[in-house]
């Protein structure tokens, strides 16, 4: 938001006061605040600092002076003294808000919780030893003296850094969209009993680290460079919420310090979006609960044989036929929640919102399109990309026919370069992710094509002719700038250069460890382990995937990716959730499924080994946010 508003009630004179702050990057002239609210102006209204425009039952609408211009970083203050009645209850302040510009354009606003003078002082020793401290994923060090007897309902920003302004209201937004019930944790203007949090850099404290130090109630939250800052205001918001949910168990230290740094640079999570579609709202709520986890990798599996999410200009045939399954298409239903099939993309204007949304809670976007397998909806949409000859000789592990792009064709590479090219100006990130995963043994050998091509070229069989298509893919994207990702079948057939990609181990355990020893970047995504379509239990009645066995809580949080291997030393980058829909045909189902072991995961990312406590993080782990 470009806008953050605070509302203060001042009971003593029965008047609403009104800080919106501009947390942009330009100055605003002449700027007029809406807000709805039950709380309403009565006319003549009495204002100071604004005034009223008009006022339609609970909309308002106040200008600013003639002339007045709110520059990055300044608040415009105004009193309302008006009133139909005395606010009792923080519901009663503004519920929405937005800033009409001088050219009419409404502007969304953050509008934070009413303020009212609490009854207690700002800080007092709770004196209880039985609090601990709420924050999931574990901090590398807490060590507190002593609890506040009652959590702060809000923490006040000091200072008027516009970098801090945006990023602490961004936090305040995440944690109002996945906490609605809980208090807004900061403020950026506040009544005078408010406790302070004052920010400090330190560049000393290294990337993504922070250190939050409180001293009788204040407290100093110091930042490295990268996102230190976010990840130490997410523990702040943590603290907070989770002492108001359970203040029996959980509280925030009136003298103490927290310490902390991610373990794994690489902390990610998959979302397939193929085999069950999920609306734009459910994603970017995915992306929300990703930031709060701290974890910073978005994996988005756009593509597969159920179908094609992303728009792609250069082939609409991807969105209007290969988007859809059903009865009269080229794919039959698949594992929708019905037998009518399924339909559903983004745009290439939804996906930059997913990934602006994304980078403003420091979550960077992989997108992944899956060839040369898995493409049997493209090959339904675009039958120029099939040998005409070849007999449906091959059937993946799914159970689809001839659905992997044949090498010996020209067109798969126009086909994959054209799309690559449109996916690589919506995603900025560095990796983009081409599967490159269960090709059947034996594809393409009954193509005519192929079998030319292999006499042409000496390649000797289907493990071959990929890696021969998949380094035609590398270099492509290497000339744009990327680096390739790919799932563990990327090195098959004598692989890629493994200086410009980046291996996801999914088979095994110890598939880890051997792709690093192959001299692969590797990040650790085990089904045996991380897998979160596998059922939990080994109940016959127990939802999930079964082909990696079953996957409990306890085997997920105390799965180790790091086994002393020494190959792993540089090349281990991290761990993944991966979220696999075959299964996760409600909503019940997926976070059932999802959590909390997706919570499990980003722990063991973030966490040292000996800083993971399971019954711990089972106590915690009800309190994290679902879908």
């Amino acid at each position: 938001m470009q806008f953050h508003l605070d509302s203060l009630w001042h009971a003593e004179e029965d008047a609403m006061e009104f800080a919106l702050t501009n947390c942009g990057p330009s100055p605003v002239a002449n700027p007029r605040l809406v807000y709805a609210t039950l709380t309403r102006c009565l006319r003549p209204s009495r204002c100071t600092g604004a005034t009223l425009l008009r006022r339609q039952a609970n909309f308002h609408e106040y200008a600013s002076a003639d002339g007045f211009v709110l520059q990055p970083g300044e608040t415009w203050r105004f009193t309302e003294y008006s009133l139909t009645r005395p606010a009792l209850h923080s519901n009663e302040g503004p519920k929405s808000a937005g800033v009409r510009l001088e050219d009419g354009t409404l502007v969304p606003a953050f509008a934070s919780d009413l303020q009212a003078a609490t009854a207690v002082g700002r800080a007092a020793p709770a004196g209880r030893a039985d609090l601990t401290c709420g924050v999931l994923p574990e901090p590398r060090r807490v060590a507190v003296t002593d609890w506040q007897a009652k959590a702060p309902v809000h923490l006040a920003l000091q200072g008027r850094d516009l970098a801090v302004l945006q990023t602490v209201s961004r936090v305040a937004a995440l944690t109002r969209r996945l906490h609605p019930l809980a208090p807004v944790p900061f403020v950026l203007t506040a009544k005078a009993d408010v406790s302070p949090l004052v920010v400090v850099a330190d560049p000393a404290l290294g990337e993504d680290a922070y250190r939050i130090v409180w001293h009788d109630g204040e407290a100093r939250l110091h930042h490295g460079t990268g996102q230190g800052l976010f990840y130490g205001l997410v523990t702040l918001a943590q603290l907070m919420t989770h002492a108001h949910d359970a203040p029996g168990r959980y509280g925030v230290p009136l003298t103490g310090v927290v310490e902390d740094a991610p373990r794994h640079g690489w902390r990610g999570a998959h979302l397939d979006v193929s085999r069950q579609f999920y609306p734009l709202d459910q994603v970017l709520r995915y992306v929300d609960i990703l930031a709060w986890h701290k974890m910073n990798r978005f994996h988005w599996h756009l593509t597969d044989d159920e179908g094609w999410r992303l728009e792609i200009k250069a082939y609409p045939q991807l969105t209007e036929v290969a988007a859809h399954t059903g009865m009269a298409l080229p794919v039959l239903p698949q594992l929708g929640p019905d037998i009518t099939g399924q339909s559903g993309f983004y745009t290439q204007a939804e996906a930059r919102q997913v990934v602006k949304h994304a980078a403003g809670l420091g979550v960077e976007v992989m997108p992944e399109i899956d060839v040369p397998g898995h493409c049997a909806c493209v090959l339904g949409a675009l039958p120029e990309l099939v040998d005409a000859e070849e007999p449906e000789s091959y059937w993946s592990v799914q159970g689809f026919g001839n659905n992997a792009l044949n090498p010996a064709i020209e067109g798969s590479y126009t086909f994959a370069e054209t799309v690559l090219a449109e996916v690589c100006e919506i995603f900025p990130f560095e990796i983009i992710h081409v599967g490159g995963d269960e090709v059947a043994e034996g594809a393409w050998m009954q193509s005519p094509k192929a079998q030319a091509m292999m006499r042409e070229t000496g390649l000797k069989d289907t493990h071959e002719m990929q890696a021969y298509f998949l380094r035609h893919i590398q270099e492509f994207l290497i000339g744009l700038g990327r680096r390739l990702g790919g799932w563990e079948e990327v090195a098959h057939g004598g692989g890629l250069n493994p200086a410009h990609c980046l291996l996801f181990a999914w088979t095994t355990i110890e598939k880890t460890a051997e792709l690093a020893d192959e001299g692969y970047d590797v990040v650790s995504t085990p089904g045996q382990a991380y897998y979160l379509d596998m059922a939990l239990s080994d109940d016959w009645y127990a939802p999930g995937a079964s082909w990696a066995g079953f996957t409990p809580l306890d085997k997920t949080y105390g799965f180790e990716a790091d086994n002393g291997a020494a190959a792993l030393a540089g090349r281990l980058k991290g761990v993944q959730a991966c979220v696999w829909s075959e299964h996760l045909t409600t909503m019940a189902r997926k976070n059932h499924m999802i959590f909390p072991r997706l919570s499990a995961i980003a722990e063991a990312g973030w966490s040292a080994a000996e800083r993971k406590d399971f019954d711990r993080f089972k106590a915690l782990a009800p309190l994290m946010p679902d879908l």
